[in-house]
């Protein structure tokens, strides 16, 4: 663990998604999945997503805009450059699922699952995720800005190339996740709970480094 001097955000490239020409969807996303392997180049807005339940569905070029989704499981579904902006996802499962190229923009992930999945070029912004579960996932090429991610779990993940930017870490679980070289002194990280091997290397500040000491886990 290493004391920072005033954030410097890592150097972490994301790719946004690649988003398309699209048309506004005439039907729900779970209609589409109950025919279709594959969802792509659709817009879908203001609308309630309820019931859907499916593994390994793909869904691609796709925008959902100011969408809730209630009693969902999408368990090992694909996908890739897909924008989520003014969408309700808490409590669903996307467990096992690979995210490439995937933006969640002022979206509430609350309780959220991306246990066991994998994530490349992933951006969270203005989100309230707290109690999101990562935990056992692959994170590579990551941003979480401005967000509230109390509570998460990001126990025993493997990180490569992520940033924190002014982002709530409050009592957030990092067990058995190295964090070297990762900047979180531009972050509340009060409570966290990390293993003493995990934390060293990264980056807090002074105060942090003081206050670290106290919640070690052993």
């Amino acid at each position: 663990m290493r004391q920072s001097k005033p954030f410097i955000m890592p150097p972490v490239r994301i790719v946004p998604p690649h988003l398309e020409e699209q048309s506004d969807s005439r039907k729900s996303l779970k209609e589409w999945l109950d025919t279709e392997e594959t969802v792509r180049g659709l817009h879908f807005s203001k609308q309630t997503e309820e019931g859907i339940i499916c593994s390994y569905k793909s869904i691609t070029n796709c925008t959902f805009s100011h969408v809730h989704f209630s009693d969902c499981k999408l368990k090992a579904a694909h996908f890739t450059d897909v924008r989520f902006e003014n969408c309700d996802l808490s409590n669903i499962s996307l467990a096992e699922s690979s995210l490439f190229r995937v933006e969640f923009v002022s979206c509430k992930l609350v309780g959220t699952s991306l246990a066991e999945a994998i994530l490349n070029h992933l951006k969270l912004q203005d989100c309230n995720a707290r109690y999101l579960n990562l935990s056992m996932s692959k994170i590579n090429q990551a941003q979480f800005s401005t967000c509230d991610l109390r509570n998460s779990d990001f126990n025993d993940c493997k990180l490569a190339s992520i940033a924190f930017a002014n982002c709530e870490l409050i009592e957030a679980e990092f067990s058995h996740t190295p964090l070297r070289g990762i900047d979180l002194s531009d972050s509340h990280i009060e409570g966290i709970h990390v293993n003493l091997p995990d934390i060293r290397g990264a980056i807090v500040s002074t105060v942090q480094a003081m206050d670290l000491t106290s919640y070690w886990v052993l």
